[in-house]
Parts: C-alpha cells; sequence; structure tokens
C-alpha cells in the first residue's frame, strides 16, 4: 500500500485551498471578462508514473483577455485512449490529486494497480481542458541506449550534420522490457552544443515513443542520456568528430599565397576550410559550427574585431601601428573541440585543400603607411619610480606628445609605479603596476585621472600588488607578479565590464616568484615563469599544471601559428619549442632545442613567413628568430609543421613536428656596444629592423636584419651633453621612440645620482633626437610630492606609448 504524505496535511491544505477560493470568490470580476473561454490543465503533455504513485493535478481557466477567472468549479476526468477496453489505471480526487491505482475513501492511501494509459482532463464551465496522458507502467530499474538503425555506424564519430537514431530500453526489476509501457523518453547530452537531441516516432508507429533522432552538431565528446519517471540510463559515449586541420587562404587570392601587403585601416579577409577527422570537409553554409577562433601575434598591427565565429570566413583590421604581424585560426576549447582533456586545440596548418588548391597555416602581413597618408602622431605617458613607496610621497604621470606644447595632462600616483603597460585593443588603456596595487588610466568628467582597482592597499589579493608581466591580446587580462606578499603570488585582473570576477588568484609559488610570462595568441594558455626554474600552465579549460625546467627562462614568444612557444634560456644558451597542447601526463611537450651562442636575454620571432616547404611528408612553415644575446644578435630558424590527428587517435594532442636538422643557428652579428644590459628592445617595422636601448649607452640603436649592420641615433640634450636612457617606447614600425633619459648627473661624490632628466622624441628615419621634454608642473622639475623636494630628485624614468 502507498500512503500519500501526512493526512493531517492534506487536511489542512485542502482547509486552505477552499478558504482561499471562498475569499477570492467575493471579489468582483473585471468588467468585459465574460466567462471562461478556456482552461490549463498542469501538468499538461505526457507524464510517467509507477503503479501505486501519485501526482496532484491543477487547473486554470481564463476569460477572453486572457485574463484567471476565479472562484470556478473545476472538475477532473479520467478517461482511456480510444479502443481500449480495459479501465482506466489512474483515479483522481476532485482536489485534484492523481493516484496511479486506487484511492481509499478518505483520500489518504493509494492502493497500486495495472500498467495502462490514462487520459485527464480539467472541466470548467463546461469548458475542458486538452488532455493529459498519463503512462502508469512497473517501477522502471534501469535504462540502456542501443542503435535504433539497422546498421551499426561505420565509425566512432559523427560528421556535422550527420544524423542517427537510438533508444531507450526500460527495465523494470526483474530485468523484464517494459519499455511499451513507459511513454515518451526524455533525452539530454551532457556536454551542450555537440549535439541535438529530436524525439523520433517511427512511421506508422505511433506507439513507439522510445526513439531519438540525434545529429552532430559542434565538434566535441559528450554523453547522450535517457531518462523516464526519474529514472536516467547509463550515459552512452558520443561524439562529433573533432577538427583535425585548418587550410587558410587570403580572400580573393585562394591559393596564390601567404602573405600580404596593405595600407593601415583597410582590412585582410581571409577564408578558412576545416577537416574533421573522417575527413569530410566542414560546410560553414549550411551548418554554422564549428565556432574557430581567429588570432594575431601582434594585435597592435592587426586585430579581429570578432575573435570568434562561426562562419568560415573573417576579415583582420589592420590599424595605424605599422609593422608586421601573422594571422591564424584555431579550433580552441572550450567552443570547439568541445569535452575533450586535456583541451584539444587544432591549429591552422600547410596542406592542399580538396579542390587542389593550397591552403596554409599562417597569413603573414605587412602593414604600411599609403601614399596619401599622414605620419601618426604619437603620445607616451611617462611616469616617475622615485617615490621608491615612501610614505606620503606621491609620484607623477605626465603624456608626451611632439610639438610645441608636449606636456599634456600632468597626474598625481598614489602609489609608486613600478611598471606601464598598454593593452593592445583600440581604445587604449594604461595600466599602471606598484607595490601597493593595480591602477591604471581612467577618463572622467574632468579628464583623465589614475584609477586604483582597490581603494586599499592591503591585502595585495585586493590591491593587486606587484609588477605587470603580460596582458591577453584582447585587452582585459592583465597578469600581475606579486612579489610582495610571502608567499609570492600570481593574479589575474578582468578588465572587462562584461567579465566575470574582476580578481582572480591564480597561483601560489613558495620560494619562487614569477618573472616573465605570455599568453597564447588564442589565449587558450597563460604561461608563466619564475626564477627556480619552474613554468607554470594555467588555463580555464585544463587544471593548472607546472613542468620543471632546466634553467629559469628568460623570454617566451609564441610561433607563427600559436601552436608552440619560442622559450629562452632552457636549457641556458639555447631556445626550445614548447607546444601549446597538453598531453594527459605532460601539461607541455618539448619538441625541440636549438644551442645559441650565449644565453638570450629577448628573442623576436620573424612575422615574415615565406612559402612552405616540402619535407619527409611534412609542409613546413619556416620562421625565423632573432636572439638578443649582449654584445651579439643571432639569427635562429624552426622549420615546423602541425601533425593532424586521427580518428584512431582523435582524443590526444599529437604536437607539432620540427624535424631534425631544422632548428638551426645562423649567422651571429656584433653591436658594438660590448656586453650591454637592455632596458628596451623590440623587432619593429615588418620584421626588419631592431630598435634597442640599453643602459649606459647614449643612443637608440637601430640593427638591420637584412644585412646585419647597426646604426645609432645618439642622445643629446642641448646644454647638457650626452644623455643616459632610464627606459624607452616605440611605435610598431620603429619610425617614433620615446626615451626617458638622464641628461646630467650629480658632480661628485653623487656621480651615480641623476639632477635633470627628460623625455626624448627621436625620429629614427633622419630627424634624430629632435625634442627634448622635461618634466615641468608650475615650474616645478621635481615629479613626486613630499612636502617639499626629496633627495634624490624625482624623474621620468618609467614610458610607455600609446597605440594607434
Amino acid at each position: 500500500m502507498h500512503r500519500c504524505g501526512s493526512v493531517l496535511l492534506l487536511a489542512l491544505a485542502i482547509t486552505f485551498v477552499v478558504a482561499l477560493a471562498g475569499c477570492l470568490g467575493k471579489s468582483t470580476p473585471s468588467s468585459g471578462s465574460g466567462g471562461v473561454q478556456s482552461v490549463t490543465l498542469s501538468p499538461g503533455s505526457n507524464i510517467s508514473l509507477d503503479v501505486g504513485a501519485t501526482r496532484v493535478f491543477s487547473a486554470t481557466g481564463k476569460d477572453a483577455n486572457g485574463k484567471s477567472v476565479i472562484g470556478v468549479n473545476i472538475q477532473y476526468v479520467v478517461g482511456v485512449p480510444q479502443g481500449t477496453t480495459t479501465a482506466a489505471p489512474l483515479s483522481i480526487a476532485n482536489n485534484g490529486n492523481a493516484c496511479a491505482g486506487t484511492w481509499d475513501a478518505s483520500v489518504a492511501i493509494c492502493s497500486p494497480g495495472t500498467p495502462g494509459i490514462a487520459l485527464v482532463t480539467a472541466v470548467i464551465n463546461g469548458i475542458s481542458s486538452p488532455p493529459t496522458t498519463v503512462y502508469v507502467h512497473q517501477h522502471v530499474a534501469s535504462i540502456q541506449i542501443v542503435n535504433a538503425e539497422s546498421q551499426a555506424p561505420n565509425y566512432d564519430c559523427f560528421s556535422q550534420g550527420q544524423t542517427w537514431l537510438y533508444e531507450g530500453i526500460a527495465y523494470n526489476a526483474i530485468g523484464q522490457d517494459i519499455t511499451s509501457s513507459v511513454g515518451p523518453m526524455n533525452w539530454s547530452s551532457s556536454n551542450a552544443g555537440v549535439v541535438t537531441t529530436t524525439a523520433y516516432v517511427p512511421p506508422a508507429q505511433p506507439n513507439v515513443l522510445n526513439q531519438v533522432q540525434t545529429t552532430a552538431k559542434a565538434p566535441g565528446i559528450t554523453q547522450l542520456l535517457a531518462s523516464v519517471a526519474n529514472t536516467y540510463s547509463s550515459p552512452m559515449p558520443y561524439t562529433t568528430c573533432l577538427i583535425q586541420a585548418i587550410y587558410l587562404q587570403i580572400g580573393g587570392q585562394a591559393g596564390a599565397g601567404n602573405s600580404i601587403t596593405v595600407d593601415g585601416g583597410g582590412s585582410v579577409s581571409i577564408k578558412a576550410d576545416a577537416i574533421d577527422t573522417l575527413f569530410n570537409k566542414v560546410d560553414f553554409g549550411a551548418l554554422p559550427t564549428p565556432p574557430l577562433t581567429w588570432s594575431t601575434t601582434n594585435p597592435e598591427v592587426a586585430t579581429f574585431s570578432g575573435a570568434t565565429n562561426t562562419t568560415g570566413t573573417n576579415s583582420a583590421t589592420l590599424r595605424n601601428n605599422f609593422g608586421g604581424a601573422t594571422l591564424f585560426a584555431s579550433c580552441t576549447p572550450p567552443s570547439c573541440n568541445i569535452g575533450v582533456l586535456p583541451g584539444l586545440p587544432i591549429y591552422s596548418s600547410n596542406g592542399v585543400l580538396p579542390n587542389g588548391t593550397n591552403g596554409y597555416g599562417t597569413i603573414a602581413v605587412d602593414v604600411t603607411l599609403s601614399s596619401n597618408s599622414k605620419t601618426p602622431t604619437y603620445t607616451a605617458w611617462a611616469a616617475t619610480k622615485d617615490c621608491q613607496d615612501a610614505s606620503g610621497c606621491s609620484s607623477a604621470l605626465f603624456s608626451v606628445t611632439p610639438g610645441t606644447t608636449p606636456i599634456g595632462s600632468i597626474l598625481s600616483v598614489p602609489r609608486t609605479p613600478n611598471s606601464l603597460m598598454f593593452n593592445h585593443v583600440a581604445s587604449s588603456r594604461l595600466y599602471i603596476g606598484s607595490d601597493q596595487g593595480l591602477m591604471y588610466l581612467g577618463s572622467s568628467s574632468s579628464g583623465p585621472t589614475v584609477v586604483p582597482i582597490s581603494n586599499s592597499s592591503t591585502p595585495c589579493n585586493v590591491a593587486l600588488c606587484g609588477k605587470i608581466l603580460t596582458i591577453s591580446n584582447d585587452g582585459n587580462q592583465v597578469v600581475v607578479s606579486d612579489t610582495v606578499s610571502t608567499p609570492s603570488q600570481v593574479y589575474i585582473y578582468n578588465g572587462s565590464s562584461s567579465g566575470g570576477a574582476p580578481v582572480d588568484l591564480i597561483l601560489t609559488v613558495p620560494g619562487e616568484k614569477a618573472t616573465t610570462a605570455a599568453f597564447s595568441p588564442d589565449q587558450l594558455k597563460l604561461f608563466i615563469f619564475t626564477d627556480a626554474g619552474n613554468m607554470y600552465i594555467y588555463s580555464t579549460v585544463d587544471a593548472l599544471t607546472k613542468l620543471s625546467l632546466a634553467a629559469p627562462a628568460t623570454d617566451v614568444s609564441f610561433s607563427a601559428d600559436g601552436s608552440f612557444a619560442y622559450i629562452a634560456g632552457t636549457p641556458a644558451g639555447s631556445v626550445s619549442a614548447y607546444s601549446t597542447c597538453s598531453l594527459p601526463t605532460t601539461p607541455s611537450v618539448n619538441i625541440g632545442t636549438v644551442a645559441a651562442s650565449s644565453t638570450p636575454l629577448k628573442i623576436f620571432p620573424s612575422p615574415v613567413i615565406p612559402l612552405p616547404v616540402a619535407l619527409d611528408g611534412f609542409l613546413l612553415t619556416t620562421q625565423s628568430i632573432l636572439a638578443l644575446e649582449p654584445p651579439n644578435i643571432e639569427f635562429l630558424t624552426a622549420e615546423f609543421a602541425q601533425d593532424p590527428i586521427t580518428v584512431d587517435n582523435q582524443f590526444t594532442c599529437n604536437p607539432p613536428v620540427i624535424p631534425p636538422g631544422t632548428f638551426t643557428k645562423g649567422p651571429s652579428f656584433n653591436l658594438g656596444q660590448g656586453n650591454f644590459i637592455p632596458l628596451y628592445s623590440q623587432l619593429v617595422a615588418d620584421g626588419t629592423e631592431v630598435l634597442l636601448v640599453a643602459e649606459n649607452v647614449p643612443a637608440v640603436l637601430l640593427f638591420n636584419v637584412n644585412d646585419g649592420t647597426t646604426t645609432s641615433v645618439p642622445l643629446a640634450r642641448p646644454g647638457f651633453g650626452s644623455s643616459f636612457p632610464f627606459a624607452a617606447a616605440s611605435s610598431t614600425d620603429g619610425s617614433q621612440v620615446f626615451v626617458a633619459a638622464c641628461d646630467q648627473y650629480s658632480p661628485p661624490p653623487n656621480q651615480t645620482t641623476c639632477a635633470v632628466g627628460s623625455v626624448h622624441i627621436v625620429g629614427t628615419t633622419g630627424q634624430g633626437d629632435y625634442q627634448q621634454v622635461p618634466y615641468v608642473d608650475n615650474n616645478n622639475l621635481n615629479m613626486c610630492n613630499y612636502g617639499g623636494n626629496p633627495t634624490p630628485q624625482c624623474l621620468p624614468n618609467l614610458i610607455a606609448i600609446k597605440p594607434q
């Protein structure tokens, strides 16, 4: 016997409903409402009940205006489908309590009946609701999903758009098939987007309600689930064939080449063809999946306004920051190759398309100044760090633009800056790191202003104390290394207004400090390196992982297609390549190492990518890397290719391939400055020049990549002589350089203390050091406010140039 809850609670509930109905019945209906025009029964459609189970029905009546009619009498009618000769397997009381069997006289005990189908209808003032079909059955102990097609699937995955039928078989406690009595089954999947499920009723078989038609959607893995009467099947694996390769072509250029020169302000259209593990080409027109991620290695030169789309084409916007960049597409989790762990990104590669034309792994773009365009005028922001975190000392931040009034806004910075970095987006934001917390340059009705992330400098995990290491390509994620706290921490600040939590503590590193970091261009991975020789890999898809390296890395930069990172200094005196994708037991795979002449301090992968070369069945991408190894610059070359996954091994990363003998060292060139300490270095223009500013070198050095020669632009301020750099920043084409420098040191015995400084504006195309801008604020030459002039004099020693 099945007892329906507490008799006392049921009586109280009925009393409450009757009392409420009586009270509401005294209200005056809205004029013009009329009588009941429609009746809705709840639950509606279909339900499934074990024999002896109970369910509560309710109904509402609405007038012609769609308003509920109150104070009405509801009748519940139980019937059976046409042609049924047995009694209804369900009884229902006047209050809507239903029993899959028979109620006793007090409507408190439900005695189980026999399996069958009942039709329940609610009637109000002669108006009937649509019927609810109730399937009464023995208890479903288990459900098994099986193939419903006449043959088994040919492969372990389905290409996008392919349909397939499955069915669920329901069993009672003793293993009997009771599927025909349980009614429609519900279907779902564990990872949304991989497959769509639609209930399927075979033609001329209206009573077969246990089948589903699946349609493969986005590449990935999921599990199909069938359920009925609160019983779920065991999950059945389902795979929409993963993407194994992506081939790119420049719009309108077909397979003619992988590089293009375009004027700034224009755009480049790129077409992608995606191939799945069954070697079927994805039809983006018919199936708006998979979503591809579009990336750039230099977002200040070329960027995609929509980084992810499902059309198979995209246009890169070319900015007025002239220079080179490489563009590529990828199938990047979690939106593509869904559900595979570790995450399985697939990067575009070289190959031949089904139509016989060439496709490429990366598109090289050279953005130039058009003949009728005006050379941009850049603005830099300079700050001082000379307050040295002293209590009550306020540093200054000011803008510098070439011209007759070079100093623009002068702002007070409440915390001593230790780093300045603009993000890469068009509406650039300047981030300011400090040991008391992260700040940024914002705007208000009165003009620019310095905004702290937190008004309090403690705790550091809220204020984000420390230096800025890197910023993601989309400009939103700022990585801060906190070496103030014990143990050291690494944070990500999300500057997006639509992002999640603004601060994320991603790493705690006892006994070591994070020194450098880089996001992969598709932002799937963040590589973080410490002074203890460890590499930590952070991802929103995979768990945080650690890899011990041979030595502390000195620099990191990603390849032209984003599939791996070049890491300098590990082992010492070398550059190694580590995959972006992970194996189940290895967070990143070392795919090759080249010995350099000494340990590089900086590395610069070139944006110039020649046509692919064939070797041992691979079409190799060739990329030059310039390694700064004071006193030299050395040329390195890497040739690499993607090794596509296959249907037999479709859930595991195939790291990029650097064939033996193709990661090589080339010539080395002495810059003629001795064993200098670089303060700023950058590969500029279309990879044709390395711009360098070094400590104690009163010049901007220019290394010509094509002929290996070095020239210099002297730094000097009239009336003071040679000037020695503190910091520097340049435009992406290298034509304009801003150098914060000391113009005069104090006389002995304080000759290491700078007494006079300025920002030097240097034109490298013939203008030279044409303007020097000392800090001037109401004739006060001191960039610190400390209740008087502190010693030493506060001067500009941090600088960042704002992108166009």
